[in-house]
């Protein structure tokens, strides 16, 4: 038996009131397989009620798990709502999946990179379930009057065996969201996991393999306009001029303007792209239209010197970064690989003597590798919903790490953090 604390991410658990109105789902319901029917499908509930930030449940018993991290390929939007599903003990067809938007006062940790989400989520995930279950039994121990030790939950049903008293959760939901949060939850033991360990498939599986709206470059709005960026052709190169009137006349075309990424005093985090600092936007009523653009705008394009700047290193650590002049090329990077190389390293771990083996080997082999440069390109088009209105600002895209391109936008906007809201669509394949 694990008790938990669930004062170990308080906000995690904040107190909410009901919700009314029923939730707009975002992502594909898996309710029992690749292609549910009408009665394995829960209907849309009529009313939800919120037990904590991760959970939400139907008067149907429908219930509503959102996944926190951005999911570009690792199956977090499956992996970490299963976790929640476990120590809820609800019944996985019955569930649907949304992707939680940045809400940095909700969620912890919303980055998915390391191979750290799963593994880092697993005690809040399983508290954050075993907490929404804790008050469904507090709810109905209240309403059937009954010691909350003598009750049972199972595949989304409370039961009090003694008198016979049986509900769904969706029955419940409504009290439970008025329940004080408690300070403590029994977690389950591993032998009884029914959810996690079992193969589930891919909540999004449907929507990918059918087309379905689910990336950003799915996203539209009424009166909304296209834009193409246009950047040097090589790293080592910089803006030097362009002619507007090149593309101006051209149908569809509604301007041309460069756009420096980053202000003078403005610190850049390991996120902030350091390759070309100054672009040009064509922007235009359709895609077609600005990529017609994008091909026959005349620039000019030259080589750019060094440059050095501070930047926010990984744990918070201010490192001087600094872009070499000109174009990249394979002998400047073997120099490099070289002034590595010929410096001692330091060692951190030292199992055994491979020294005294390698002195006793019979036979010693020694193999040098080589790989070609391969590209660390995602594979959807590189792309971003933006909708700014005065000093607020909603931003829609498939992006790895929401937290650290706030300030960028912030900076570049002039908007504070606290007026942008980052809304997060799955990533077409973020590793390349």
């Amino acid at each position: 038996m694990t008790i938990v604390n669930t004062k170990l991410n308080r906000r995690s658990f904040l107190k909410v009131s009901a919700l009314a109105g029923g939730g707009m789902v975002l992502s594909f319901s898996w309710l029992a397989g690749c292609k549910p029917t009408s009665k394995e499908m829960l209907e849309m509930p009529k009313e939800w009620f919120e037990l904590n930030n991760f959970i939400k449940i139907g008067e149907n018993g429908a219930v509503t798990l959102y996944s926190p991290n951005p999911e570009f390929g690792s199956n977090v939007k499956t992996s970490m709502p299963m976790i929640l599903a476990e120590e809820l003990d609800t019944d996985w067809k019955n569930v649907f999946v949304e992707q939680a938007d940045f809400y940095p006062e909700r969620f912890d940790r919303q980055f998915t990179g390391g191979s750290q989400g799963i593994r880092q989520g697993w005690t809040p995930l399983r508290t954050a379930g075993a907490t929404a279950r804790a008050m469904l039994v507090a709810a109905a121990a209240q309403g059937w009057n009954v010691p909350a030790s003598e009750i049972t939950t199972a595949a989304g049903q409370i039961e009090h065996k003694s008198s016979g008293k049986k509900a769904h959760y969706g029955e419940m939901a409504s009290l439970a969201a008025t329940m004080e949060v408690p300070e403590e939850v029994q977690l389950k033991e591993i032998k009884d996991f029914k959810i996690i360990g079992n193969s589930k498939k891919n909540v999004d599986g449907v929507k990918i393999l059918t087309g379905k709206p689910l990336f950003s470059l799915d996203h539209k709005v009424e009166g909304m306009k296209y834009a193409a960026i246009v950047h040097p052709p090589a790293f080592g190169m910089k803006l030097k001029s362009f002619d507007k009137n090149s593309v101006s006349d051209m149908p569809g075309i509604l301007d041309v303007f460069s756009i420096s990424l980053f202000k003078d005093d403005y610190q850049r985090n390991f996120f902030d792209t350091t390759t070309f600092p100054e672009i040009i936007a064509i922007v235009g009523n359709s895609t077609w239209e600005v990529m017609q653009a994008k091909k026959t705008l005349k620039v000019e394009w030259e080589k750019a010197p060094e440059s050095t700047f501070p930047m926010a290193g990984r744990g918070g650590v201010t490192v001087t970064a600094t872009v070499p002049a000109g174009l990249e090329n394979t002998s400047s990077h073997k120099e490099r690989m070289a002034e590595f190389t010929a410096k001692q390293g330091n060692i951190l771990r030292k199992d055994g003597d491979p020294e005294g083996e390698f002195n006793k080997a019979a036979k010693i082999i020694e193999r040098t590798y080589t790989a070609p440069f391969l590209a660390h390109n995602t594979m959807e088009p590189m792309n971003c919903f933006a909708d700014v209105k005065g000093d607020k600002a909603v931003i829609y895209g498939p992006t790895q790490a929401p937290e650290f391109i706030m300030g960028t936008l912030a900076q570049a906007l002039e908007i504070p953090r606290e007026n942008i809201q980052i809304n997060l669509s799955r990533m077409g394949g973020g590793f390349g």
